[in-house]
């Protein structure tokens, strides 16, 4: 069972959009928290959601991986057809994003896709992990720390990172995507947006922020965005 909000514009939405958050992060990370609010305020309806083991999401966070995040991706782009209106738009912050590229090319009703400082590849998240990378590579169960935080990984979770060749896998993508670009991003290299860019089989255009950092913690970053996202989708 995963834990959602539904941001709801005052009038009809014009569009449902989903929206994922980081690496051990949560949907009420200011990132997602503020984009979702924004976008709503200019008439998308915005479903944002806690990945498994996450925030308010149940399951075992150990036993998740990327696989697991993409198929939470799908998840909540069934909830929306269910209930409401299937999601024309995926939108992802930091590896967020590169779970929505993923799943949206298997998902009919998304016509485009928003990537927030996200790395072209789910392995990036490997740089967190130090010692523990290590023992996992031996089979070993062991921890990582993240913002003074810790969480157990399983062997399991590189296993399955070792199935993804983005490069090849975005190949397949022929959808419009825009990639936010942070200059200086202490978390994500700015080349990762350029690599997703080149990747892309369908059209791409960067949008790069030089004073930003990774989670937008500037209100007006934030609003920047969403504003890009709004403009940007109301005229593919």
């Amino acid at each position: 069972m995963l834990d959602a909000r539904l941001e709801l514009p005052s009038a009809t939405p014009s569009a449902y959009a989903v929206v994922c958050h980081c690496f051990t992060c949560t949907k009420d990370t200011i990132t997602v928290f503020r984009i979702s609010r924004m976008l709503a305020e200019l008439g998308i309806a915005v479903l944002r959601f806690d990945f498994t083991g996450l925030g308010n999401s149940k399951g075992d966070f150990a036993q998740t991986n990327f696989t697991t995040d993409v198929a939470d991706v799908h998840a909540a782009v069934e909830f929306l057809r269910d209930n409401y209106e299937a999601p024309s738009l995926l939108i992802g912050h930091s590896l967020g994003g590169t779970a929505v590229l993923e799943a949206a090319m298997h998902i009919n009703s998304v016509q485009a896709i928003v990537t927030i400082a996200s790395p072209s590849t789910p392995d990036h998240v490997l740089h967190h992990f130090g010692h523990a990378l290590t023992m996992l590579e031996q089979g070993i169960s062991s921890s990582i720390e993240v913002a003074g935080q810790h969480y157990d990984i399983e062997p399991q979770f590189l296993e399955d990172l070792h199935q993804y060749d983005m490069q090849q896998r975005l190949a397949s993508l022929h959808k419009p995507v825009l990639i936010f670009k942070i200059m200086n991003d202490a978390l994500v290299d700015s080349e990762n947006a350029d690599e997703i860019s080149a990747w892309t089989g369908g059209p791409s255009r960067i949008v790069t922020l030089d004073k930003a950092d990774h989670l937008l913690s500037n209100k007006e970053d934030a609003r920047f965005v969403a504003e890009e996202i709004s403009e940007w989708f109301k005229n593919l």
